[in-house]
């Protein structure tokens, strides 16, 4: 009879145990703040893409006047035109964000301070249109020719495609904003936490500014 008794309190010994463990972990997890589960979900994502746009250049070449390789028309030159094609991308590198990232009112509502979007020239994705050739007795450009063109006035199309993408820059950062806030919207769900983001201070006044120009 003794034996047996020491078997059932050994018994609820271990059940006592592992009901222990189990609300210790419980609490352990309930004990992390929605806050802090916000920063370690959204660092997760780390770098993300956001979107993407082509940037279009127009390049005029007139090989009589540039005098290439000595290339001259029996009736003079006619200009040939190029478009130029590149991409861009913006990204947002979420893993950068940190505890001064998020900060949580007293109303219950989080600010969400984003870090600033990248906006990234794709270089290798350059290639060319041909928009405009010569006519009658003027002799096309070849393939090479225009390629060997192009190569030589290669810093010349870098600075064309930077103003572009310049010009792009804000309607570009608008669509990746849009798009990160929606990705980051399962997670502000599944937290139930009313969340407010805000773009780095650079990027908020780049939208801005283009806004009021398009106006």
């Amino acid at each position: 009879m003794s034996r047996l008794n020491s078997w059932m309190s050994y018994f609820v010994l271990v059940l006592l145990s592992f009901s222990f463990a189990a609300c210790s972990q419980k609490e352990e997890k309930e004990e992390t703040p929605p806050v802090q589960l916000l920063l370690i979900q959204a660092q997760s994502l780390s770098r993300l893409e956001l979107a993407t746009t082509q940037v279009r250049i127009v390049l005029k070449i007139d090989p009589h006047r540039d005098g290439f390789l000595g290339f001259k028309k029996l009736f003079g030159s006619k200009e040939t035109r190029v478009e130029l094609l590149s991409q861009a991308s913006a990204y947002c590198d979420l893993s950068l964000l940190t505890e001064k990232s998020i900060v949580q009112q007293a109303d219950s509502t989080v600010d969400l301070y984003l870090p600033p979007i990248e906006v990234k020239r794709e270089l290798d994705n350059l290639n060319h249109n041909v928009l405009q050739e010569p006519t009658g007795l003027r002799r096309r450009l070849s393939t090479n020719e225009l390629d060997e063109i192009i190569r030589s006035r290669q810093t010349m199309i870098d600075g064309l495609v930077t103003k572009a993408l310049e010009q792009e820059r804000g309607a570009l950062i608008r669509t990746a904003s849009a798009t990160l806030t929606n990705k980051l919207q399962p997670i502000f769900r599944d937290l139930r936490l009313t969340v407010r983001v805000h773009l780095d201070e650079a990027d908020a006044s780049l939208i801005q500014s283009s806004k009021s120009a398009a106006q």
